[in-house]
């Protein structure tokens, strides 16, 4: 049975973040199942491992909230992946190409378009995702320029309801629908993971989400971490 992940939208001119909003309000025993906020701007918008950046008007930021029907289903170290490629899958059909930066970060012309964040609380699931669209991207980032702004955030519903329902009814096809989108896949890149840096060739992900890596010291598997160098595309 598909998930609701969206019965009712919120719409604020501007908060210091959507995903701290719907935390907050989940914590504090609300029934905030289905619920998606949604502001025009965010002042401290959160990325993963607590990064903060401010969002300007024009982009697409909201946080969805799913009741996890299985507890704790929804709260397995893939999801974020598994939301991540129903996104590019749906983006794709629109028109617009994605690529998937493991693990969260989707590029649009080789470069960063937006990103998602997944906490899981209270057997509750948060996504948060971020695009942008008419906003003043950082530098050296991508836009949906020209997009209709509503209709960005409706496919960002889309995607996360395409994602999760995919990923809940079979986990095990999530590697291969990732390598469609996988940026890395074939080139050298470094990840950090804790306080050790992995290199080695990207070989896409397992079944749980995890980055899979060939090493000079043999296979590694990468389960959370960030990725900071990356080789040149391989040639084909």
């Amino acid at each position: 049975m598909p998930l609701v992940i969206a019965s009712r939208i919120e719409t604020f001119p501007s908060l210091p973040s959507t995903q701290i909003e719907a935390r907050s309000r989940l914590e504090r025993g609300e029934d905030v199942a289905g619920l998606v906020v949604r502001a025009a701007r965010q002042t401290q918008g959160r990325g993963r491992r607590d990064r903060r950046w401010e969002s300007a008007p024009g982009g697409s930021y909201q946080t969805l909230v799913v009741r996890d029907p299985a507890p704790p289903s929804l709260g397995r170290g893939a999801v974020a992946v598994a939301v991540a490629v129903g996104l590019a899958e749906t983006l794709g059909r629109y028109g617009a190409k994605t690529a998937i930066k493991w693990p969260n970060d989707l590029l649009y012309l080789g470069r960063k378009l937006g990103g998602v964040l997944t906490e899981y609380s209270h057997a509750h699931l948060l996504v948060g995702v971020g695009l942008n669209v008419a906003n003043a991207p950082p530098g050296g980032a991508a836009a949906l320029r020209g997009w209709d702004l509503e209709g960005v955030h409706g496919a960002v519903l889309e995607g996360v309801q395409r994602g999760l329902d995919a990923w809940l009814a079979d986990e095990s096809v999530l590697p291969e629908r990732f390598t469609h989108h996988d940026a890395l896949l074939g080139r050298t890149v470094s990840v950090e993971s804790g306080e050790a840096v992995v290199t080695g060739e990207a070989l896409g992900i397992d079944a749980h989400g995890c980055l899979l890596l060939a090493t000079a010291e043999g296979p590694v598997r990468v389960c959370s971490g960030s990725v900071r160098g990356i080789s040149a595309p391989p040639d084909h």
